[in-house]
């Protein structure tokens, strides 16, 4: 896979520093506007407090990371930033790395700009998602590690590449699939074959064997924990067969054309407007060959996956970790076919859309959403009415993480976590119109056999958004006596 290509149509722009400038740029805005959290975020205001070999249905290495972050900078919005856009810049600069053993650097960085027009990456990264966000940087490490594997078949990179393969493991399940489809498209090429077929594989096998022991373990006896979102797949094992198999093949092939619809658009209406003639250097690339037969074997796996468990819902988020690479493979392939012009009206596109992330970011959280609810002043109303208390039992991770977020003096917790807390007087809060405690907090205090010794009349407040705001948001709390 050493074939490097050499574009002679040069943009000559230091990439690293402008991928380094702009995320810093996203931290800075996320960090002056912003007022509460999303719900990814108020989940690890709660996990990230303390280190755990499993914390749920999530795998825990980004609270572990986010644990790290916040014991140098707080539990702050900055540190949520910082962590979650050092991660995208580590995407965009390792894919940047690998490329450019390959192509040039205008290729190579024009190849790194398409993650910008993958809405899941460019816009739904900043705005809501984390443990994918950790995923696709490993994803990214994984595959410059692996093509320094293949190049060089140094022991250290066989290390290397079982501690990313391992890492990813634990930072979103869905990332397995990744390192599988690379291993079985190197195993199919005649060029990348060997370094397969090598003892030295043994040494990230065993790597990653160290690396999960413990992780597993927790995994195998919290296995009820582990599988508690797994009613998202919508698993039908007691539907008909066929029409199951249709419903998860229709879910996967509408997840992975939404995820790259906007990009599609884009390159197609180049190739329409800048084609040109391809120069005899652009043929028969082995590492874009390499990339294209990952991303197939990959989506295959994904599908077999899908028919074997009944699987009918498959969300474009969670094809993340493959379907990312997608971008630059489809990028590189366009970009030889256009012209000097073509390539610079891609790199205005890209601008353009960078641009509108960053405007769409202080936008959206100033208008009625998750990320401007008046947590300052609910906490400054339940403090007023039960001064005493600071034990409080939210009805999701969203509401308590930014209860605590607001109070750090309260102990917070929610339905499936730390059920010691739960005694003597508790605060019990849930935004609904519906006054009656939730039927999952009742449900789970029968669970854990917390009875109520007595339980305050509900107090129901409405709250608008902000002052210029006529959309409110309804919040309830009332006190309870448990034993």
């Amino acid at each position: 896979m050493q074939n490097r290509l050499v574009n002679p149509i040069r943009i000559d722009y230091h990439w690293p520093l402008l991928f380094l400038i702009y995320f810093s740029l996203q931290i800075v805005l996320r960090t002056v506007i912003g007022r509460g959290l999303g719900i990814d975020e108020a989940q690890l205001m709660l996990t990230a407090q303390t280190l755990e070999w499993g914390y749920g249905a999530q795998p825990p290495l980004y609270s572990w990371l986010q644990h790290g972050v916040f014991s140098l900078f707080g539990e702050t919005i900055f540190a949520l930033s910082l962590l979650k856009n050092s991660l995208l810049c580590l995407t965009y600069l390792t894919l940047f790395r690998t490329l450019c053993d390959y192509y040039d650097k205008e290729l190579a960085g024009l190849a790194t700009l398409s993650l910008l027009l993958l809405p899941q990456i460019g816009w739904e990264s900043q705005r809501a998602l984390s443990h994918s966000v950790l995923a696709t940087a490993m994803a990214s490490v994984t595959l410059f590690l692996f093509s320094r594997l293949v190049a060089t078949r140094q022991p250290r990179f066989y290390v290397l590449f079982g501690a990313v393969v391992a890492l990813g493991a634990l930072s979103k399940f869905n990332y397995v699939v990744l390192p599988i489809a690379m291993l079985m498209a190197a195993i199919s090429l005649q060029s990348t074959r060997r370094a397969i077929f090598n003892p030295k594989i043994l040494l990230s096998l065993l790597t990653m064997v160290i690396l999960l022991f413990m992780p597993v373990q927790w995994m195998i006896a919290h296995s009820d924990s582990v599988l508690e979102s797994v009613h998202k797949f919508d698993i039908q094992s007691n539907a008909a067969r066929l029409k199951t198999a249709l419903t998860g093949v229709f879910s996967l092939t509408e997840a992975g054309l939404l995820f790259l619809a906007p990009l599609i658009m884009v390159l197609l209406l180049l190739y329409l407007r800048y084609q040109t003639k391809i120069g005899t250097a652009y043929r028969d690339v082995p590492f874009l060959q390499f990339l294209l037969r990952t991303i197939k074997l990959a989506l295959i796996l994904i599908l077999m996956m899908i028919l074997w468990s009944g699987t009918t819902t498959i969300k474009d988020r969670w094809l993340q970790p493959v379907l990312f690479l997608a971008a630059p493979a489809m990028t590189l392939w366009l970009l030889p076919r256009l012209s000097a012009i073509g390539h610079r009206r891609f790199l205005q596109i890209a601008g353009i859309a960078a641009l509108a992330i960053f405007i769409a970011q202080p936008i959206h959280d100033l208008k009625p959403s998750r990320r401007s609810t008046p947590f300052p002043i609910i906490v400054a109303l339940m403090t007023e009415k039960y001064p005493e208390i600071t034990t409080v039992l939210a009805k999701d991770k969203w509401l308590g993480g930014n209860l605590y977020y607001v109070n750090k003096g309260w102990t917070v917790t929610i339905p499936g976590r730390n059920p010691d807390v739960l005694t003597g007087e508790v605060v019990i809060v849930w935004p609904s119109r519906w006054a009656a405690i939730p039927r999952n907090i009742t449900s789970y205090l029968a669970a854990q056999h917390k009875k109520f010794i007595s339980v305050d009349p509900v107090t129901t407040v409405k709250i608008p958004f902000s002052k210029q705001s006529e959309k409110q948001f309804t919040i309830n709390f009332t006190a309870a006596r448990l034993n």
